[in-house]
C-alpha cells in the first residue's frame, strides 16, 4: 500500500515537471496549504504555481488546458476551508499579481492578488472614497470580486467598473461589471481567471474616509476574534435576519469539536484553538445547519467555500 501510494505521488511528479518544463514562475510539488489559509487548516496541493506576471497566467492557463488537469485559484485564502485530503492539481496562487495603479482622477485597477484592505489604503491616501468597507475585508480583489466581498449596505459590485480576465484559450479581455449578474457574496464571472479589476470611486474629504475606516476597523475587533484563525463568515445571512443572532439563539456559542469552536465572540465564526481539522470544522458547519433549521426552520447557507479532497 505505502509503495502504491509512493509511486503515484512519483508519477504525478513527473507528470506535472513535464508541463511546467519551461514555464517563468515558480513550481512547488505536494506543497501544504495550510499556512496560505486564515483558518491554517487543510492538506497539501498535488502541486503549487506562483506566476509572477498576466503573461505568465496566460501561459500557465494554456498549459493547464493542454493537460487537462484541474486547478484552484488561491488568493488570500479567507472565507475558505481546505479538506484533510488536500487539493488535486493545480493551485494557482495570486500572491505575485498584486500591482495598483490609479486610472484617472477617481478610478483605481489592482492586480487580482493585491490585499483587499491595502487597496481601501490606497484609495484613502488618495483621497477617494467607496472602498472604506473594504478596510477590514480579508483576502484579495480577485476573491472580493468572485464573492462581491462587502459589508451590510456595502458592497464590491457596488464601485467595480470591470475585470480584465485570462482564458484558457490563451486569451485576456475585459468584463465590464454589465455583464457580470452579481447576488448576494456571490458573481458569475465568465469561465477564466480574474487577474485584474478596476474601481470607479468618489473624491472626499481625507478625514471623513479616515473617520469611517477607523469605525469599521474598531466595529470589526468588537465583533469578530481575530485573535484566533478562522474563515471568516461562515453562513450567508438569510434574508431579514442574521446567521450569527440564530446560532447564538440556538444555544450554540462556544460548542466544540475537536480542535475548532463557534466562537464565543459572533456566533457566525468558527475559530481553530489549535490542532483544528477541516473535518472538525465540517462537523460545527453540520450541526450548526441541523440545529438551526430544527429550531427556526432555516437551513443556513455556507459562505465559506469548502474544496479539497476528503
Amino acid at each position: 500500500m505505502v509503495l502504491t501510494v509512493m509511486r503515484r505521488q512519483e508519477e504525478r511528479a513527473e507528470l506535472f515537471r513535464k508541463v511546467f518544463e519551461g514555464y517563468p514562475g515558480e513550481l512547488r510539488l505536494n506543497e501544504p496549504i495550510a499556512p496560505y489559509t486564515s483558518m491554517k487548516i487543510g492538506g497539501p496541493a498535488d502541486a503549487m504555481v506562483f506566476p509572477k506576471s498576466i503573461s505568465d497566467m496566460v501561459d500557465l492557463l494554456e498549459r493547464l488546458n493542454r493537460s487537462a488537469l484541474p486547478y484552484f485559484v488561491l488568493g488570500g485564502g479567507s472565507n475558505l476551508l481546505v479538506r484533510d485530503g488536500g487539493i488535486a492539481g493545480v493551485v494557482i496562487h495570486l500572491k505575485h499579481l498584486n500591482r495598483i495603479e490609479t486610472a484617472g482622477p477617481a478610478g483605481l485597477t489592482a492586480q487580482a492578488g493585491a490585499p483587499y484592505p491595502k487597496l481601501s489604503l490606497f484609495a484613502a491616501e488618495r483621497g477617494l472614497s467607496g472602498l472604506e468597507f473594504a478596510v477590514g475585508i480579508p483576502g484579495t480583489v480577485g476573491g472580493a470580486v468572485a464573492m462581491n466581498a462587502g459589508i451590510p449596505g456595502e458592497e464590491t459590485a457596488a464601485v467595480l467598473e470591470e475585470i480584465i480576465l485570462a482564458d484558457e484559450a490563451g486569451g485576456v479581455r475585459r468584463v465590464p461589471k454589465g455583464e457580470i449578474a452579481f447576488g448576494y457574496r456571490s458573481a458569475a464571472l465568465p469561465k477564466g481567471v480574474v487577474v485584474s479589476a478596476s474601481f470607479s470611486l468618489s473624491p472626499a474629504p481625507a478625514a471623513e474616509i479616515d473617520e469611517k475606516m477607523k469605525r469599521l476597523l474598531q466595529r470589526r475587533r468588537e465583533m469578530q476574534p481575530l485573535s484566533y484563525p478562522n474563515v471568516g463568515s461562515v453562513f450567508k445571512n438569510p434574508e431579514g435576519d442574521f446567521a450569527g443572532r440564530l446560532i447564538e439563539a440556538a444555544g450554540l456559542r462556544g460548542r466544540r469539536s475537536g480542535g475548532a469552536q463557534i466562537s464565543e465572540k459572533h456566533g457566525n465564526f468558527i475559530i481553530n484553538r489549535g490542532e483544528a481539522t477541516a473535518e472538525s470544522v465540517l462537523a460545527l458547519i453540520e450541526e450548526i445547519r441541523q440545529k438551526v433549521r430544527a429550531e427556526f426552520g432555516i437551513l443556513l447557507e455556507p459562505e465559506v467555500k469548502v474544496v479539497g479532497r476528503g
